[in-house]
């Protein structure tokens, strides 16, 4: 009867794996998910169609100087000779020419490297959190990332950030397995990534500073030496370049003293106006640009109560994270992040914009994980600990995908209607009416006309005909002097400064003009000019 009923004893239960704990597992495959997911996001959100900004105008221009070989780093926009071009590094354009040597601009073909770039910054950073967080949480903050709306947004355009927060990534992940006393290929990589985010984006010197400063800090005085010594060496040739040809190492530095680059007249700020820029711009990046990374540049939900304050609850828990951090031990990290949080909030509020919190994305997700794992250090039980930060990194994530997901049908809309042939599909009328202007001028001036124009490197890349740029100045004459010396001038309606700066002076000598063209409404004129 024993044995019998020993027999008829249940087997024990294997233990139950939570989900959670097969995620940690089988890391490899939950990232290589998160990656997939935001190729798929990147691909249902993109959009063929070239940015209204001039830089990606730039970028192509630039990228084709360097493959025509001769012409050195320069752009032929304006009449004359190629100029040297100083103020983009040549990174990002000599990643895009070996593109457009094959396929030209076939903007969909240039804007496939940006949806690379940001597909392989969501895998370094899973690597990254994947050494630096909590087992577990690491998954959470990779997914947050995979699916944040601003990554997802700039994968859409030919713009240095995408590949400039890959490199960053990289340089991050790398200054990671760099042991103390140890100047192995880690401090090496590390070196040269940091180097190349620079020749990318010129705000890469922080990365670079932020490491030497690193090791200062931590008194590791043979590495501050060498990493000092060899990244000046690498990237010093650029700015004396810049200087040889241009008279300046950057332009960049003028334009933080400037109170506004669109008026130029208004002059230079102080150091108390610095200060008061300063604060201007921390609550301009906390309540409105911080809500656009969380839920995309265009999405209605950014100006939302709700948002603006998961915005600047995420900026306090980020303050704690990182104090914590530093008080830890100073990394390259923390050093690059205070850099170029200064350098951002420092730069002119006018120009504020979503476009430069991307690459600081990645460490504002890890500090505020971070630092609301502080907060939450004093409850009980320990499990409580863990369980809330991953719940707000489920929230923010839900909160980017579900913002996206609305926004998929009307772009798909946009989609379909630019492959039956409406290449201005979702423009705005006063962009779509500008762009038709410059195909007039492309199909009914000569070749070698000269025009003035508000956006002179976008109508160059459209129009294919040399530019200049009125002055932003209210002296009729200097801005009259710069329209003379073209052969047509265009009005358009997507910039303040045209009726501000070019209209009031045209309107003063009116027979000198003739219209040659008007768009429908909302009115774009091309006129010729009278010299």
């Amino acid at each position: 009867m024993k044995r019998a009923g020993r027999r008829q004893q249940s087997a024990p239960e294997p233990p139950r794996v939570s989900l959670a704990d097969w995620a940690e597992q089988h890391g490899r495959i939950v990232v290589s998910v998160f990656v997939a997911v935001n190729v798929l996001l990147c691909l249902a959100l993109f959009d063929p169609k070239l940015h209204t900004g001039g830089d990606s105008s730039s970028y192509v221009l630039l990228a084709e100087s360097v493959m025509r070989f001769g012409d050195g780093y320069a752009q032929a926009l304006w009449p004359g000779p190629a100029q040297a071009h100083t103020q983009y590094p040549p990174g990002y354009p000599l990643m895009l020419g070996p593109l457009v040597l094959v396929a030209g601009r076939n903007f969909v073909v240039l804007k496939m490297l940006s949806v690379l770039f940001c597909a392989a910054s969501v895998f370094l950073f899973a690597l990254f959190v994947r050494k630096r967080s909590a087992p577990r949480r690491w998954l959470y903050l990779a997914g947050a990332f995979a699916v944040n709306p601003l990554v997802v947004d700039y994968s859409r355009w030919m713009l240095s950030e995408a590949p400039f927060l890959l490199w960053t990534l990289l340089a991050l992940r790398f200054f990671q397995d760099d042991e103390p006393d140890d100047m192995g290929r880690p401090f090496w990589f590390a070196l040269l990534a940091s180097v190349a985010a620079y020749y990318v984006r010129s705000i890469g010197v922080m990365l670079v500073a932020g490491a030497s400063l690193a090791y200062m800090m931590r008194r590791e005085w043979k590495k501050f030496l060498v990493h000092g010594v060899v990244s000046a060496t690498l990237t010093l040739p650029w700015l004396i370049r810049n200087k040889v040809v241009g008279g300046a190492s950057t332009p960049y530095v003028d334009q933080f003293l400037l109170r506004s680059v669109y008026d130029p007249e208004a002059g230079y700020l102080g150091f108390w106006g610095m200060v008061e820029r300063f604060f201007t711009n921390v609550r301009i990046y906390s309540a409105r640009e911080l809500p656009r990374a969380l839920v995309g540049s265009d999405s209605s939900w950014a100006a939302t109560g709700l948002l603006k304050a998961l915005a600047i609850a995420i900026c306090v828990f980020l303050v704690v994270g990182f104090i914590r951090a530093v008080r830890r031990r100073v990394e390259a990290a923390e050093v690059y992040f205070a850099l170029s949080c200064l350098a951002v909030l420092l730069f002119e509020e006018v120009v504020s914009d979503v476009r430069y919190l991307l690459p600081l994305i990645p460490l504002i997700l890890v500090y505020a994980e971070e630092g609301l794992s502080t907060a939450v250090a004093f409850l009980r039980p320990a499990a409580e600990r863990s369980r809330i930060p991953a719940l707000a990194l489920s929230v923010v994530a839900a909160v980017g995908l579900l913002a996206q997901m609305q926004r998929v049908p009307q772009n798909m809309d946009m989609l379909g209607r630019y492959v039956a042939g409406d290449r201005y599909a979702d423009y705005a009328p006063n962009w779509r009416t500008f762009f038709e202007s410059a195909d007039w001028v492309r199909g009914n001036t000569p070749a070698d006309a000269v025009v003035t124009v508000r956006k002179p490197r976008l109508f160059n890349l459209l129009a294919d005909r040399r530019v200049l740029l009125y002055p932003f100045a209210t002296d009729k004459d200097s801005v009259l002097a710069t329209v003379f010396a073209s052969d047509y001038v265009v009005v358009d309606q997507v910039s303040g400064t045209t009726f501000r700066y070019l209209v009031p002076a045209l309107e003063s000598q009116p027979t000198r003009f003739t219209q040659v063209f008007r768009s429908a409404e909302p009115s774009t004129w091309v006129l010729s000019v009278s010299r």
